[in-house]
């Protein structure tokens, strides 16, 4: 097949996540010899798939076999472009694509909302599917939030428009991706594990605009109006949109505002006269309440539990903090992420969180970035159940127990949906469990 302005018949995926597995699915549909390589042990799932198509592969490394017979090499977005491997592929001449520029080059030329930003990015994406939707806009939500891009090209020309969830990690290897509507929540930081410095992390943030031209419209926030000079494309400021046509706006917490004002802006760009007045808030509950996403899961003992293992970096949990008024026993943990927990240390002490229940590997760090805050009400523990257990035992009838634990998940859980999945069985077992009263 031709990808890039070349004929390419062998092909190397590097990184078999998600995304490794739907791209090597699209090359495979169509007869292109594929070889896979990823660093880590593969799951006998994943040998399985490999084997039962006849797919070589090589495990625990990435090797120089995966340069043998490569004309092109796909990389998955987990992958680090400073990988060395990559690095020989360039000096022998062959081509690297990122899977979402892969994705973009073999899709049908349908209109792209494309969304990044520290948080708040799936959410909002989910917000436009749900509006475009209601305002007769056929459309399907697709990339970083866990259907890849490249899985839903071969049946794009049934959309009028397709929204991506881009992150941090796709845009820094992104060298042609262009959508039509660019839109930028926030920056803070996060992944500084892989980008190293805020300015780097902000620079692939910006790239989401790199190719957009005066015929496109980038939407951000006024706080960073002036940090992507070179935006050549018509600009909109979200949060300067007057939402106050919408009755329920009030009774949304400050960052679900901005998204929803983010995703009327993108929707507003693509459809002539949108119009979000007739906008219900029944009719946006699945993207408000996506799961592990302050979600509520019951209550012990008249202790509100609130499963939000979608917070995995500190602005995240900084934000969850803000949405309550009541007695707060918060659980932190999992892997961290170096930076913006000094912010949260403050806010933890400015709340007065009645006790702060630490886990994982990130605990001990946690423990010393709180204490200058002047913050000692804490826990340590080594895994979930035993900071679930203990932050019970403290909480009292009308607090709310709320598991946002502003890192990864990957020291004892494969992602945030499996570390909530954990937590919310921890929860739904103990014998004084109730389930959430309707409109708590």
């Amino acid at each position: 097949m031709r990808i890039a302005n070349r004929e390419v018949s062998r092909i190397t995926v590097v990184g078999f996540g998600r995304t490794g597995h739907a791209t090597t699915e699209f090359f495979l549909s169509r007869g292109v010899r594929t070889f896979v390589s990823d660093s880590v042990v593969l799951s006998d799932s994943d040998r399985a798939f490999l084997a039962r198509r006849g797919i070589p592969y090589e495990e625990g490394r990435h090797t120089e076999a995966g340069l043998a017979d490569a004309e092109l090499i796909v990389l998955s977005p987990g992958v680090s472009p400073t990988l060395p491997l990559l690095a020989k592929a360039k000096e022998r001449g062959i081509p690297i694509l990122s899977e979402l520029d892969l994705a973009y080059q073999v899709s049908p030329a349908v209109p792209i909302i494309a969304v990044t930003g520290t948080n708040g990015k799936s959410t909002t994406v989910k917000l436009i599917e749900a509006l475009l939707l209601q305002n007769g806009v056929k459309t399907v939500a697709a990339g970083n939030i866990g259907i890849p891009f490249i899985s839903v090209v071969d049946r794009a020309t049934a959309y009028n428009a397709i929204v991506l969830e881009v992150s941090s990690f796709q845009l820094e290897q992104s060298r042609v991706f262009h959508p039509q509507v660019a839109v930028l929540l926030n920056i803070t930081p996060d992944h500084l594990d892989r980008h190293k410095t805020m300015v780097a992390y902000t620079a692939a943030k910006g790239r989401l605009f790199l190719h957009q031209t005066c015929e496109d419209t980038a939407i951000l926030p006024s706080d960073l109006a002036e940090t992507f000079p070179k935006i050549q494309a018509r600009r909109v400021l979200f949060d300067r949109l007057d939402l106050s046509s919408l009755p329920f706006i009030v009774d949304l917490p400050p960052h679900h505002r901005a998204n929803l004002q983010a995703a009327i802006a993108a929707c507003s760009a693509l459809v002539a006269n949108f119009d979000p007045s007739h906008t219900r808030l029944e009719d946006l509950q699945e993207a408000l309440f996506l799961p592990f996403r302050l979600c509520r899961e019951g209550e012990i003992n008249g202790v509100r539990i609130v499963n939000d293992s979608k917070s995995t970096n500190a602005a995240s949990t900084l934000a969850a903090l803000r949405s309550f008024n009541e007695p707060l026993v918060l659980i932190l943990g999992g892997r961290h992420k170096q930076a913006g927990y000094v912010q949260l240390g403050q806010a933890i002490a400015a709340c007065a969180v009645r006790k702060t229940i630490l886990y994982g590997e990130a605990a001990a760090f946690l423990r010393e970035t709180l204490k200058p805050a002047g913050y000692t009400r804490v826990a340590v523990f080594g895994d979930l159940q035993s900071a679930f257990e203990a932050a019970l035992a403290v909480a009292q009838s009308g607090d709310v127990l709320l598991f946002s634990p502003a890192c990864s998940s990957y020291d004892q859980y494969q992602d945030y949906l499996r570390r909530g999945e954990a937590f919310s069985r921890l929860v739904r077992a103990h014998p004084s469990f109730s389930p959430p009263q309707q409109g708590r």
